[in-house]
């Protein structure tokens, strides 16, 4: 009896209608590895890679949307994105956190609050309603009421001025010290720079100046939290220093239209972004080795102006600092709230012999930049 071979089973190819996606799969995937390989890389040695990291958030999104895609008519064809977000897994908390700790650990000594905001000197330039934002922002200060209250782009003005906030957080709250250091003297009385307030006190306090950036620079000060002493870094580093033509042409293109050219315009924020990148990344380079002589346990917070998938955020944490977000906080959690995409680009790291917990991002939107806070202690022994 004669047996009939089974027909062999041919392979299904992708239809043109699925090609594009399958393509842009290609492409989204590329742009991911490439995400990651920014934290790694030097923007002195190839800044390009930059891009890709401040981008993660959306070129993750576009590979969940290829995976769903795929689930739906071709299982198989969601592997390349699957695999390559499961490469990444890490970076997704430094992102994206869904439950946080608000519970103080059992084994802690000395808690204490921390509480990081740039305050954009208190709404100085807006002159019809700086004396109302100022004073909407030190009841927020009053309400959380932290330990440590740590300020960039912090102003202080002279006596009589209805704008003055050290005098006022030094006699009207808990703080009893402060630490301050500024860069800026502008007209008369104001002075902008960066503060460090304390209801401990503070033994000793020092600057960290770069040498590339005369605008910005690194506070740090010594607390002594009963037997102990810590030692808290605060900083304002490089920003991409975009200006109101810059701000104007994001605007326009993101309502489709525009009176600057793509190409000038584009070349001139890439500029922008370029310098940015490498100097931040110089700077934290200071501040890292800076750390590495203190003798007593570090926090670190401030507006570093980077996101979690950034070369100075990896130096940062390579070093043994630990992010009170990813160990503590809920949701999101980006703090710039400016003319540009948000981000999180304000941070509370702290070394291995903190813990921290019921870390928040306050809502309240009063400056370019949501406040931080979270709690800490040092490990019991």
């Amino acid at each position: 009896m004669n047996i009939e071979e089974a027909p062999a089973k041919v392979r299904k190819r992708v239809s043109r209608w699925h090609l594009p996606i399958w393509w842009a799969n290609g492409l989204a995937v590329a742009a991911l590895l490439l995400s990651y390989l920014s934290a790694l890389v030097d923007p002195a040695v190839f800044w390009p890679l930059a891009l890709f990291g401040i981008a993660y958030p959306y070129i993750l999104l576009a590979n969940l949307l290829c995976i769903l895609w795929w689930l739906i008519f071709r299982r198989k064809r969601m592997l390349p994105s699957l695999l390559a977000i499961l490469l990444g897994w890490g970076h997704v908390g430094d992102f994206f956190q869904l439950k946080g700790t608000g519970a103080a650990p059992a084994d802690v000594r000395t808690p204490f609050t921390l509480m990081s905001w740039n305050v954009r000197l208190f709404d100085l330039y807006n002159w019809t309603h700086n004396q109302q934002t100022r004073d909407e922002m030190m009841e927020l200060i009053l309400v959380e009421d932290p330990d440590i209250l740590c300020m960039q782009e912090f102003l202080n003005v002279g006596p009589g001025n209805p704008l003055m906030v050290k005098d006022s957080l030094l006699s009207s709250y808990r703080f009893t010290a402060c630490a301050d250091a500024y860069t800026v003297h502008a007209r008369g009385d104001h002075y902008i720079g960066i503060a460090i307030f304390s209801t401990k006190p503070i033994v000793a306090q020092g600057t960290i100046h770069f040498p590339d950036e005369l605008n910005n620079l690194c506070l740090w000060a010594d607390i002594a939290m009963g037997a102990d002493t810590i030692r808290v870094y605060t900083a304002h580093l490089a920003s991409l220093r975009f200006g109101d033509q810059d701000y104007r042409f994001i605007k326009d293109l993101e309502q489709g239209g525009g009176r600057d050219s793509l190409t000038t315009a584009g070349s001139r924020i890439l500029g922008r972004m370029q310098n940015g990148f490498v100097r931040r990344s110089s700077e934290v380079s200071a501040l890292v080795a800076h750390m590495r002589t203190s003798p007593w346990p570090v926090v670190y917070c401030g507006d570093l102006n980077d996101t979690p998938m950034s070369y100075s955020y990896h130096l940062l944490r390579k070093e043994g600092l630990e992010d009170a977000f990813t160990e503590s906080g809920q949701g999101i959690g980006n703090t710039y709230i400016g003319d540009v995409p948000s981000f999180r680009i304000d941070h509370i790291l702290h070394g291995p012999r903190f813990v921290a917990w019921g870390f928040r991002t306050l809502p309240d939107e009063l400056s370019d930049h949501r406040a931080i806070i979270t709690s800490l202690g040092l490990k019991a022994d």
